[in-house]
């Protein structure tokens, strides 16, 4: 696998998150730009995510490194499986929750690739994930109106976020980088 072909789409989502959060900057500061600013950085959380998962199953096997498990395999390809009524296998997406998910990646990522991403679990800035992933669950299935305004608090901590999963993305990469070299 190429470096592009990982790089390339990671930069679009970023570049997604980065120009909504330029509309944050503008005059007048709208509702409507912070609730674009938090969809576009989850997005970008969840696909980039999704794409060194991508990464972890093409990886060759390395000298020293316990190959993948079948759970791992199928935990990093999204899919769980069962029985249809006629004996067959249906393969089935599985939907994990972001944290869990990211947490699982992290910890595959740094056995495949011998690296030594940190996420922070139990830290403040763990906290703020979750905090602002909270937001972002009130802002996309609110109870009211007033769950879908989001105050100048809350995007503050989607920015101190917002770096930390870029400080992430950005170790990987260059890691990834030391690796191939």
């Amino acid at each position: 696998m190429k470096l592009g072909n990982i790089t390339e789409p990671m930069l679009k989502l970023l570049e997604d998150a980065g120009e909504a959060e330029a509309l944050l900057n503008k005059e007048p500061n709208t509702q409507f730009f912070r609730r674009a600013y938090i969809r576009s950085i989850f997005a970008s959380i969840e696909g980039i995510i999704w794409l060194i998962k991508q990464t972890c199953l093409k990886a060759r096997s390395r000298k020293g490194v316990l190959p993948m498990t079948i759970a791992e395999y199928a935990m990093l390809a999204d899919e769980s499986y069962g029985l249809k009524g006629n004996g067959e296998i249906c393969i089935q997406t599985k939907f994990l929750r972001l944290p869990d998910n990211l947490r699982f990646t992290v910890k595959v990522v740094n056995r495949l690739f011998r690296m030594q991403l940190e996420l922070g679990i139990g830290t403040t800035t763990w906290k703020n994930f979750q905090t602002a992933l909270a937001i972002r669950h009130r802002i996309t299935h609110p109870k009211n109106a007033s769950d879908i305004d989001i105050s100048d608090d809350e995007i503050e901590i989607c920015k101190e976020v917002t770096g930390w999963f870029n400080d992430i993305v950005a170790k990987f990469i260059q890691n990834l980088v030391n690796t191939s070299t």
